[in-house]
């Protein structure tokens, strides 16, 4: 969600923050702004919109004169519309502060200092904060007393950046819950509400702990703790998979990371393979996925339905019963856990908050811990009792594509595995399943990517002036449908509903009226005929059917559906192919439609607030 940056050194600080502020976009935002020491004092420039109209704010008002220090923000509105009034930076007296994450108690705080006749200037939570720092400013006169006065009047979640306005070209930052590295380069020192906003000045970062501070000035990066001792920290080094390589040849970052998703595949299992099989050793000495008699699998949105596709994987290779919880519901409606119980947490950025509460909560009642993350060194990764990475590289479109790909095809690995080491598949059966994730699947994604004249023009036609659509599908199918209409929904702001097919009788069927599309996955043998008859119910009622199925073309087909894409690729992987399909069925749909298809309205990358 909001991203920030802070610098201080040698360069001209207004440019490398605007240049910040623009590889943060990806996490969505609606307002964003920047506060620097400018020759004559603190100056604030901030605005509604996007980081270009900061920067031409900027070159229209920025002085004469070196600029060494300063701040940036984008912000993701939670508390206040997102107007010009509530962008970051926020100042109060002495104290100028950019924030991620809420302030939970800010209302009685701010209605606390509001009767002390204390001006409050915007609607937002964040605003708070640089309240409490100035009173506490004002009375000590010292940086760190007043982080600390600040920190145990709030309750929530922030990272913050604070500049005072008589401690020239210093910033100064601290954490509880949100993102926040600190990086030293040659050009100066930098903070940043994670390493895509600094990387191209370096490949080393350090992480704060909740209890410490950062303080960047020219000459030193210092982490410290509140009474000012020095904490020396590790230091950790960016993946090169993990850099921002920018969308090449293509027109937008969704499009370039759907073409990607052969590549995150074959990452995935070169990570995890050997000899042809799926061994997790290396990365899972504590044996956790062995000794599980019951998985629990805890994500959100796109991860969840990852998870969803895995917990069929479990059942169906492993034979372990599988719960799946959605992480926000998790920590306040938490299912009864049971010894021998394994939660496996997915999250493509590692920061997610409700995956990171919910994994919090988990652990705090014992129960072992498996992250499934596509971010080296974040939160999860970090906290989780066994890590294990996808290989899917940097995500930068907010939709997430190649990482649910590179989710499931781990799930897939793992459970293979598992169910190899209960004697459920032989060693045989699961070599061939490792043959085809490995080599059969990226050609069946490869062959769908070469075709995408075919699946635009069914976009087109599904998409481009229809204000609603179904997804039917009955089991695994059923899985990918949830996923598909999340992504449709999510990018060409298409009002979309999943379905297992079989309910469509029980009450959805009344929604269904002459011309609705109505999307069916139709694979496999258990269930294919079953989907086949409800989509003969749907089209007796006029809906215009699209059918993707792993079928070959016939006349049957024909009488079922108005349009038939097929994917000859069945069994279990049909799935995971089938995905790319929807991927840029979904990509088309909101090219057709003028959205922003790398950050769709009101939308984040990294949900780091709950």
């Amino acid at each position: 969600m909001c991203g920030i940056i802070g610098y201080c050194g040698q360069e001209q600080a207004p440019a490398l923050l605007l240049r910040g502020l623009k590889d943060l976009e990806y996490r969505g935002y609606d307002s964003a702004g920047l506060s620097v020491f400018a020759p004559t004092g603190l100056q604030i420039v901030k605005t509604a919109g996007r980081v270009a109209d900061v920067e031409e704010k900027w070159d229209r008002q920025k002085p004469k004169g070196d600029i060494f220090c300063g701040i940036g923000h984008t912000r993701w509105a939670t508390h206040g519309a997102p107007t010009e009034r509530n962008a970051h930076p926020h100042r109060a007296g002495q104290v100028c502060i950019v924030h991620n994450g809420i302030i939970e108690n800010a209302d009685s705080l701010r209605a606390e200092f509001a009767a002390k006749g204390y001006p409050l200037l915007s609607d937002t939570d964040s605003e708070i904060l640089a309240v409490l720092l100035d009173a506490a400013y004002a009375r000590t006169g010292e940086a760190l007393s007043a982080i600390r006065y600040a920190r145990s009047r709030v309750v929530g979640s922030y990272a913050c950046a604070a500049l005072f306005s008589d401690q020239r070209d210093v910033v100064y930052a601290f954490r509880k819950d949100s993102p926040l590295i600190a990086a030293k380069t040659q050009i100066g020192n930098f903070l940043a509400s994670d390493f895509f906003a600094v990387s191209r000045y370096g490949d080393r970062y350090m992480i704060p702990e909740e209890d410490e501070v950062v303080v960047l000035t020219k000459e030193e990066l210092l982490i410290c703790k509140e009474n000012g001792e020095r904490v020396v920290k590790p230091v950790y080094t960016v993946q090169p998979d993990s850099r921002d390589t920018g969308k090449g040849i293509f027109e937008h970052y969704m499009l370039k990371e759907i073409f990607d998703a052969p590549d995150a595949v074959r990452k995935t299992c070169e990570a995890y393979m050997r000899d042809g099989l799926p061994d997790f050793q290396a990365f899972d000495t504590q044996n956790l996925r062995f000794q599980a008699s019951r998985i629990g699998i805890v994500a959100c949105g796109t991860a969840l339905n990852a998870g969803k596709l895995g917990r069929y994987f479990f059942e169906t290779f492993a034979g372990l019963p599988v719960f799946c919880e959605i992480a926000s519901e998790f920590r306040y409606y938490t299912p009864p856990l049971l010894p021998g119980d394994l939660l496996i947490f997915i999250t493509q950025s590692g920061e997610t908050a409700d995956t990171l509460a919910a994994m919090r909560e988990a652990k705090k009642q014992g129960v072992p811990t498996l992250a499934v993350v596509n971010t080296p060194n974040s939160a999860a990764a970090r906290e989780a009792d066994c890590v294990l990475y996808t290989h899917a590289g940097t995500e930068t479109a907010v939709a997430s594509t190649k990482a649910y790909i590179a989710q499931t095809a781990l799930l897939y690995m793992l459970a293979n595995e598992i169910a190899a080491r209960k004697g459920r598949l032989t060693q045989a059966a699961v070599r061939e399943n490792m043959r085809q994730l490995d080599s059969r699947l990226p050609v069946g994604m490869a062959n769908i990517l070469a075709d995408c004249g075919t699946i635009q023009a069914l976009s087109d036609v599904y998409c481009a002036d229809n204000a609603s659509c179904f997804f039917i599908g009955r089991g695994a199918d059923y899985d990918l449908a949830e996923e598909s209409a999340l992504k449709l929904k999510e990018v060409s702001y298409i009002h979309c509903e999943a379905y297992a097919a079989g309910e469509l009788k029980h009450g959805t069927i009344a929604l269904i009226a002459p011309h609705v599309p109505v999307v069916a996955i139709a694979s496999g043998e258990r269930t294919y005929e079953k989907t086949v008859s409800n989509l003969r119910e749907v089209r007796a009622r006029g809906a215009r059917v699209l059918l993707v199925t792993d079928r070959n073309p016939s006349a049957e087909l024909a009488t079922i559906a108005d349009d038939v894409y097929t994917i000859p690729l069945r069994g279990d992987l049909f799935a995971l192919c089938a995905a790319v399909f929807f991927q840029l069925f979904a990509y088309y749909g909101a090219l057709r439609r003028g959205c922003d298809v790398d950050k769709p309205r009101n939308l984040a990358k990294s949900v780091t607030v709950e």
